[in-house]
């Protein structure tokens, strides 16, 4: 084997171990329409919700899409690399953030759909109905649809199908949700009409406004056993004043923003909403807008989240036995009181010492199935990291998966943290911690306003070198303590050494992940023009620490990293 092979073999088993450990680190047929015929063949007509009719004359090659909720449904049929546009918006799943981006939802660049040159363009609401006027002009394909019941996103699935050629994977799509939905409306559906609480949802704030009975998020809402305080109103979106909701006193008010605490916040001091009794009780829940607003393949997991929060006594769930696959989940659970009930965890579940003797399933990448099925578990607890062919295998054989998302910020780790106690029962004890880091966490923030900011590289990965971007919570941390990331303008993690040479940052972290943080040290320090080197300013961080945020460690961190930054 010659030395480049021998090379090239080094360095993918080492890019192999640097994705499995470093991504910890930088750790969803229309009643308006005509439907098609199963098994219709190309040509076809196909309508919209418009009515208006086009031609396929084969299915298409090359698609653009103008909704995040289009683009998911695109993505779930198999369609992803036909998919050669789509919205800023659209960053669901994962992949379709790589494709080229025609602009936002409502400020769309024509002139780059137009150069991509599409078989078809798929969109969607009132704001781009005279789009679709503009592209016709200039010869393009489009169809426009916007469901308004839960009944027509399902129909919407068996319709993008058939227009695309995937009918099969269609209605594969379809029954599975349907399948979810059906499980809820049976546990429910016993509940009488005046138990069911009537729900607010907020769709801004200044001013109010929120849904009516046009929305498909009003029929969510009747679904997961709750009714919407607007149902009567026949619009999808309206703004409103509070007298009006004052007057309706809704129970529930549901919210959506990637700051939960801030958003509750805000609701609880807007004018006349703190007589509201759903904000005189605490019934506010904050559910992701990529899940509620999008009438897509995640509606069934928006109607469970809410039905969950609607009746919990119905959809109580104790597990007994729990893998966990992700090590900041494991160390949660240590946390809460429930790490008796761990019976599997991954290889890099090191903290605390009592999870090295857990029964190990893989890592936070690969999973052994077999190895969890032999543990019995009543839950698996995963992150986007693990491998979503194994999960959808898991989830075939009957086990319960609940996915947690990677954590951007301090207050998406305390969310993660309470859905996790809410799980295991131990809500209480989650709040209390979590009040207790938060004024911690905001009083050593607070001193760091008048404080110089220092230049900051970050390294989490050597040969190629790897660092953090702006969407990591390492990065909200460097920049909460008043530090500037010099890489957060990056779109990958990788970064040159050139270029950290160039940009001469005044402190150098390196986090000891799959390197040896004392080897890199000496190797950075052998560059004594560099500001960092020549102040004695190149420091080492414990990865499992930094890398797998707990309420408590991410303080615990904030508190050490501001000694390095402000002493």
């Amino acid at each position: 084997m010659e030395k480049n092979d021998i090379n090239m073999n080094r360095f993918a088993v080492y890019i192999k171990r640097i994705i499995s450990a470093a991504l910890i680190c930088l750790l969803i047929l229309s009643l308006s329409g005509s439907p098609v015929l199963a098994g219709q063949t190309f040509p076809l007509m196909a309508r919209d919700d418009l009515g208006r009719e086009i031609e396929l004359l084969e299915a298409p090659n090359k698609i653009v899409s103008l909704a995040p909720s289009h683009t998911e449904i695109l993505f779930f049929l198999g369609l992803n690399k036909k998919v050669v546009g789509v919205t800023d918006y659209c960053n669901y799943p994962k992949e379709a953030q790589k494709k080229e981006k025609v602009g936002g939802f409502a400020d769309l660049d024509m002139g780059k759909i137009v150069e991509l040159k599409p078989d078809l363009i798929l969109a969607f609401g009132i704001v781009q109905e005279p789009v679709i006027r503009k592209l016709e002009e200039k010869g393009e394909k489009v169809l426009w649809y916007c469901p308004h019941s839960v009944k027509e996103i399902l129909a919407l699935f068996d319709r993008i199908g058939e227009i695309t050629g995937k009918p099969r994977a269609a209605r594969r799509l379809r029954e599975k949700v349907e399948r979810r939905i059906r499980a809820v409306e049976e546990k429910i559906m016993d509940i009488p009409e005046d138990k069911r609480p009537t729900i607010f949802r907020v769709m801004g704030m200044d001013p109010p406004g929120t849904v009516g009975n046009d929305s498909f998020q009003s029929d969510i809402f009747r679904i997961a056993g709750g009714k919407n305080v607007f149902s009567d109103i026949p619009k999808d979106y309206f703004p409103v004043n509070i007298a009006a909701i004052s007057e309706r006193d809704p129970e529930i008010i549901i919210i959506s923003g990637e700051d939960w605490k801030k958003a509750r916040q805000k609701i609880k001091k807007l004018e006349g909403f703190k007589d509201l009794k759903a904000v005189r009780k605490d019934k506010i829940l904050n559910i992701s807008c990529d899940l509620i607003c999008r009438p897509g393949p995640r509606t069934g997991e928006a109607i469970e989240k809410i039905a969950g929060y609607l009746h919990p006594t119905i959809f109580s769930f104790n597990p007994k036995r729990i893998i966990s696959l992700g090590p900041a989940l494991t160390e949660q659970l240590f946390l809460l009181g429930a790490g008796d009930r761990i019976v599997g965890v991954t290889i890099y579940c090191r903290r605390p010492k009592e999870a090295k003797n857990k029964r190990k399933v893989g890592t936070v990448v690969e999973i052994n199935v077999e190895a969890i099925l032999s543990l019995k578990p009543d839950l698996v607890i995963t992150t986007p990291l693990t491998d979503s062919r194994q999960v959808a295998r898991l989830k075939d054989l009957g086990i319960k998966v609940v996915n947690f998302s990677r954590p951007a910020n301090f207050s998406q780790i305390c969310e993660q943290y309470l859905e996790l106690a809410k799980i295991v029962g131990r809500e209480g004890d989650a709040r209390e911690i979590i009040n207790k880091t938060k004024i911690r966490t905001d009083s050593i923030i607070k001193k760091t306003k008048s404080l110089l900011k220092p230049k900051v590289f970050i390294q989490i990965g050597a040969d190629p070198l790897f660092t953090t971007t702006k969407d990591s919570f390492i990065n909200y941390l460097i920049e909460s303590l008043g530090g500037i990331n010099i890489a957060s303008g990056v779109k990958s993690g990788l970064f040159s050494r050139e270029e950290v040479f160039r940009q001469d940052p005044d402190i150098i972290l390196i986090v000891t992940m799959g390197i040896v943080g004392e080897e890199e040290r000496k190797a950075w320090e052998r560059h004594k023009s560099l500001k960092a080197v020549k102040n004695n300013r190149v420091y080492i961080i414990d990865s499992d620490r930094l890398c797998s945020p707990t309420p408590s460690s991410f303080v615990d961190m904030l508190e050490e990293i501001f000694k390095i930054f402000h002493s």
